[in-house]
């Protein structure tokens, strides 16, 4: 075999790679003999599914697999195990809430021990199939698995050439990856799939010696490590990132290794697969006002997007082949005119879709109910707040009002919201939130999101700039635990930042109260009152007799049942679309006073019908029928289902959002 692909530890098992699936097209596309292993999901099998869930529901920041794997892939490394443990805990005292924390750093402590022996199993499953050229995709907490893995085999077999790619290897990480750890011969920075298979030609052609001058920019290899490396002008840090000009002529990513490994899996009876597509990379709205928290796309900013035709024919041909219909977009934001382009195409398919994508925030009504009936039941809409005040120090280009619209429009038309609140952005006023606590009850027949702290990642604005933002950031303290690096080299290699000598909101939302900052903590407990309530509560019409009759059940509501008609019936069913109250005046003038409508006004926003928010007036009020929401158990996902004896996750202060990994 030319080329081996490896999907390591920790990954959603229940889906493929996608990186490694559009590599393999790529690569046998051009006649370069790929297989793709999936050790991720050897991984669950190994260890057991109450393992794999402790190290996959923990928060990536908390460098809780990197630490597991960093014994095996620096083995002459020895940290201070009892005080990682300690500051683990004092960061995320969630994280050992099953087990509590003895049991948690045994059962741990015992699963680093056992990480050797995984990693010997792993190597010798690669190196059956004789591949020339070995390479590790790496996100999140992938990481020092890939460093290890890449090491034994380095080992085992010194003719096999190593090779790392993926989003913790971009720039400055990439070179301090490839500089400090010598078995990784070729480190690709950025997009390969545009010279995937001219680079591996030169490696199987040279193998170590590949020449520089024959590869594209973004590739580290052996020679820099004694020549310097290549530098770039277009880079904040100086260092090339490859990037594809454009995804037209990409093939369909291949999935058949995932899917042959998992009908052989021991776990497959309780894993439900999903596909993953994309349509695009990069962000729209960020290459415009990059929001100041997002670190997500690295410099690889600029969007860049594929035809409606070309999107389309992907999914009919991964559908048909693999039988799922069930489909993650990875895409950072869905490109607009695919409302009207690939959208109806969906709509028109005799697949029954179940999608999921990324958008704005600000999607008007007649998009929604496109999203519905193309099978787009679920999104994440990037929220983030309910202030816009807030929104503006994020940069992103809504108005509260706006957010609170989507989300009565999105229960109106039965699409699934993934969001979550953000607190502690610099430059915020901790009154912002108490205003936020005083209204998060009108909205508790709203489908809720989660509540958390802000993180600075690498490539985000914040990172980037930190003293426009009168921020000195260093690398997460746990860093140290897991490389053994100085700390220059720890702040090339880090993803995660935390503020210089200061405690870390994030990590303390949890607690009651949170010091000094009144606002958030009652947005906070609003919040989980939120979450408790919904989906019980109603605030819903309907037409009886002539009049609008509402049920209110939030736990606010002055009484069950209201009776509207005249004025305060035109003034509610005008405030659908939260107009102006200028605009509402001049929308009624011919059925009704100034007066008349200013009093309707003020009796309606008493009752807590609508709400003014931004200078406009939004009402609260769901019509009946509404159109269900889909089910939490049959979400795009794809999903894991545990023995029962297994804990399910139950946080309700949890990001809401979703996160490919």
């Amino acid at each position: 075999m030319d080329v081996c692909l490896v999907n390591m530890p920790i990954a959603a098992v229940q889906r493929p790679s996608l990186a490694l699936g559009l590599l393999s097209a790529v690569l046998e596309r051009d006649g370069i003999s790929t297989k793709i292993l999936y050790p991720d999901l050897w991984f669950a099998e190994y260890f057991g599914l109450r393992f794999y869930r402790q190290l996959y529901q923990s928060r990536p920041e908390d460098l809780l697999t990197e630490w597991l794997f960093a014994g095996t892939a620096f083995p002459d490394f020895e940290p201070d195990h009892d005080r990682f443990f300690e500051r683990l805990f004092a960061r995320n005292e969630k994280i050992c809430r099953q087990e509590g924390p003895e049991a948690f750093k045994e059962m741990m402590l015992e699963g680093r021990e056992k990480a050797s022996d995984f990693i010997d199993w792993v190597a010798r499953e690669v190196l059956a199939s004789s591949p020339r050229i070995v390479g590790c995709t790496s996100m999140f907490q992938q990481h020092v698995a890939a460093l290890a893995l890449l090491r034994r085999l380095r080992e085992s077999d010194p003719s096999v050439a190593t090779m790392m790619g993926g989003p913790n290897c971009e720039t400055t990480m990439g070179k301090t990856t490839h500089q400090t750890f010598p078995w990784v011969d070729f480190l690709v920075s950025g997009e390969a799939d545009a010279f995937i298979a001219p680079l591996c030609r030169e490696i199987l052609d040279r193998g170590r010696e590949a020449d520089p001058s024959h590869l594209s920019d973004g590739i580290f290899t052996p020679v820099h490590r004694e020549t310097g490396y290549p530098v770039s002008a277009h880079s904040l840090d100086g260092l090339p990132r490859a990037t594809s000009a454009s995804l037209e002529g990409l093939p369909p990513p291949d999935y058949d290794d995932y899917f042959e490994e998992l009908s052989g899996s021991l776990l497959k009876n309780w894993i439900t697969p999903n596909l993953l597509i994309e349509a695009s990379r990069g962000c729209w709205w960020g290459e415009k006002h990059h929001c100041t928290f997002c670190g997500l796309n690295g410099e690889g900013m600029v969007y860049r997007s594929k035809s409606a035709d070309q999107v389309h024919g992907e999914i009919d041909t991964l559908v048909k082949k693999y039988k799922i219909t069930n489909i993650e977009a990875v895409d950072n934001i869905l490109r607009t005119d695919y409302f009207a382009t690939l959208l109806p195409k969906l709509e028109d398919s005799s697949e029954d879709y179940l999608f999921f994508f990324e958008t704005k925030s600000n999607l008007k009504r007649a998009q929604i109910q496109q999203l519905w009936r193309s099978g787009a039941r679920y999104i994440q809409p990037g929220i983030e707040s309910l202030d816009s005040r807030v929104l503006k120090l994020m940069r992103k280009g809504a108005q509260a009002w706006q957010n609170v619209q989507l989300l009565k429009d999105c229960r109106q038309n039965g699409i699934w919201v993934f969001w979550s609140m953000i607190v502690g952005f610099p430059g915020e006023e901790d009154e912002w939130y108490a205003k936020m606590a005083e209204i998060i009850p009108l909205l508790t027949h709203l489908q809720p999101g989660g509540f958390i702290g802000l993180r600075y990642d690498r490539f985000s604005p914040y990172a980037n700039d930190p003293g426009a933002f009168g921020l000195e950031l260093t690398p997460s303290e746990l860093y140290p635990y897991v490389y053994p690096l100085s700390e220059e080299e720890i702040a090339n290699q880090a993803y995660f930042f935390i503020e210089k000598d200061k405690p870390s909101l994030f990590t303390t939302l949890t607690q009651t109260p949170i010091l000094g900052r009144p606002g958030i903590e009652a947005a906070r407990d609003a919040f989980r009152k939120w979450r408790r309530t919904w989906p019980e509560a109603e605030l819903c019409a309907r037409e009886v007799d002539g009049e609008i009759q509402l049920r209110d059940t939030r736990p606010c509501a002055n009484r069950l049942i209201h009776r509207l008609s005249g004025t305060d019936r035109l003034v509610l069913e005008a405030c659908d679309t939260a107009p102006t109250q200028a605009k509402l005046l001049q929308t009624l003038a011919k059925d009704a006073t100034p007066e008349d409508i200013t009093e309707a006004l003020a009796r309606l926003i008493d009752n807590k019908f609508i709400l003014k928010l931004d200078g406009r007036l939004v009402s609260l009020v769901l019509d009946e029928p509404m159109e269900s929401l889909p089910s939490e158990k049959h979400l795009p996902f794809g999903a894991v289902i545990p023995p029962q004896s297994i804990p399910q996750k139950d946080d309700e202060d949890e990001d809401q959002s979703r996160k490919v990994a």
